[in-house]
């Protein structure tokens, strides 16, 4: 299967689920949507699990098919209790490291990109750190991974070929869109940026899976 018949296929079942899961919201249904959450998610799952398997590969052995494994169970804990789910992601993250690790050599640039998202998390949330208290040391750590796979992500395109973009791009997306869910835990940011925060996320998610389409090799 081509990358361009996986999107065909996916993206529409994305876009159906990403509505039923903001009308659920809509309607006071919380279980059913969070159903719908991580159905969305769980299609991520699907779709590396069968790529690696057209590629020849056994899933359960491949970091990044475990990375959208615990994307998918950060979704439903995050809704339950707020710092499981997002030492859950940790997990998910230290997969997606160790798998975008192993596709380029790494260098000081990619150092240089880490130092630059952990500064920019700093400052976001400025005004926000004095005020975590037991927090304060997960809330320091989740971006210190997130970073990580941001700043091996946007150099792949360079260094591992141009197939790679989605993966940069999605990298991308991730880190941004887990900025707003953390701004918006902690600073109640109006329901307004839920949509949104919700497309870069499963954006992400789509993006990162959408190499082990393209032939990039795990």
């Amino acid at each position: 299967m081509s990358l361009a018949l996986y999107s065909a296929l996916a993206l529409p079942l994305w876009a159906a689920l990403f509505a039923l899961y903001f009308i659920l919201r809509r309607t006071g249904l919380k279980k059913e949507s969070l159903i719908a959450k991580c159905a969305g998610s769980f299609l991520a799952v699907g779709s590396a699990g069968l790529a690696l398997y057209l590629a020849g590969k056994n899933p359960v052995t491949q970091p990044v098919f475990w990375f959208f494994v615990l994307c998918t169970g950060a979704d439903a804990l995050l809704e339950i209790s707020f710092v499981p789910g997002m030492l859950l992601f940790g997990g998910a993250h230290i997969c997606l490291v160790v798998w975008l690790w192993g596709l380029a050599p790494v260098g000081w640039e990619n150092l240089l990109f880490w130092v630059l998202a952990y500064a920019c998390t700093a400052w976001l949330f400025r005004k926000e750190l004095p005020t975590l208290g037991k927090l304060t040391l997960p809330f320091c750590l989740y971006p210190a991974l997130l970073g990580a796979s941001l700043a091996l992500g946007l150099t792949l395109p360079f260094t591992a070929g141009q197939a790679c973009w989605p993966l940069a791009i999605g990298t991308l997306s991730f880190f941004v869109s887990d900025m707003m869910v953390a701004k918006s835990q902690l600073s109640h940011l109006e329901d307004f940026w839920h949509k949104p925060i919700m497309a870069l996320y499963w954006g992400a998610l789509y993006l990162i899976a959408a190499p082990l389409w393209a032939g990039v090799p795990v």
